[in-house]
């Protein structure tokens, strides 16, 4: 091995290990902190089981976990901290809500080390989130609903202005990332002027749509999540759906609380949540 071979290894090897140690030292600040307060709109299940995960793969750490609607996630936390209480470390959120509260400062940048991994338009260039998933907004039905009231399942956004299914459907009135799709295409604020005028059954999260879609209480809805039409379907409920065309698509970040309490633990948390391991 030549000389300059053997400086370049000696080099690499030393930068490893400061790399090493260095995520060592913050491994050892978050456990000594010993905490991670998250909040986040994500399912509550699937909340809870990314908790435990953490937890059983970084012993000594415990998440303790408050999900929201997104509506509710801007108000509690604005609430909080303008009365001088810093109590959420990690906040995730639709891309929506996170906005708002990034724009009034209940956010503290905090530079991801896999940032260079990402597709662009995924990791904020001002420093304040990472994102963590992406939400598809599809048209669901029942089809049992759908059987007795002798309707075909709904083909487009548009369907859902249409005489035959006045009252007949849910929305979310909260769904602010449908109706800002909506502008950005064809109908614009027309067409959502339409289906509102058409008396939807209306509600406030996309937990409470699909859950009041599958027990019957009307019989389609353009304001569903993807991934919670699937879960359901997929689970024997009475559910299925579409992909609409446009198909939106929400960005949902996360990133480190202004003041965050547990400073060290919730950036480890959010290394590891954004990371593929």
């Amino acid at each position: 091995m030549t000389a300059l071979r053997l400086v370049l290894f000696a080099a690499l090897a030393l930068q490893a290990t400061g790399a090493a140690a260095v995520a060592a030292t913050a491994a050892d600040a978050a456990k000594a902190e010993g905490d991670v307060v998250w909040y986040g709109t994500m399912d509550t299940k699937d909340m809870n089981d990314t908790a435990n995960e953490f937890m059983r793969t970084h012993p000594g750490i415990k998440v303790d976990v408050l999900r929201l609607g997104s509506a509710q996630l801007p108000a509690r936390v604005v609430t909080e901290q303008r009365g001088g209480k810093y109590n959420a470390d990690v906040i995730s959120g639709d891309f929506f809500q996170v906005s708002q509260l990034i724009d009034v400062g209940a956010f503290d940048k905090y530079a991801n080390p896999e940032t260079g991994k990402f597709l662009k338009g995924t990791v904020d260039p001002n420093g304040y989130w990472t994102n963590l998933y992406q939400n598809t907004t599809v048209i669901a039905w029942n089809p049992d609903r759908l059987a007795a009231d002798h309707l075909k399942p709904p083909a487009s956004f548009a369907d859902f202005a249409k005489p035959e299914w006045k009252g007949k459907f849910g929305f979310d009135t909260g769904a602010i990332n449908w109706f800002m799709g909506v502008l950005q295409t064809g109908g614009g604020g027309d067409l959502a002027k339409r289906i509102a005028d058409n008396a939807p059954v209306k509600t406030t999260s996309h937990t409470q749509t699909i859950t009041s879609l599958e027990n019957g209480e009307f019989d389609a809805t353009p304001t569903a999540y993807g991934y919670m039409a699937y879960q359901e379907k997929h689970a024997g409920k009475a559910v299925d759906f579409i992909n609409p065309a446009p198909l939106f698509v929400t960005l949902n970040p996360i990133g480190l609380a202004k003041n965050a309490p547990h400073p060290n633990a919730a950036r480890l948390f959010i290394d590891w949540i954004t990371s593929k391991v």
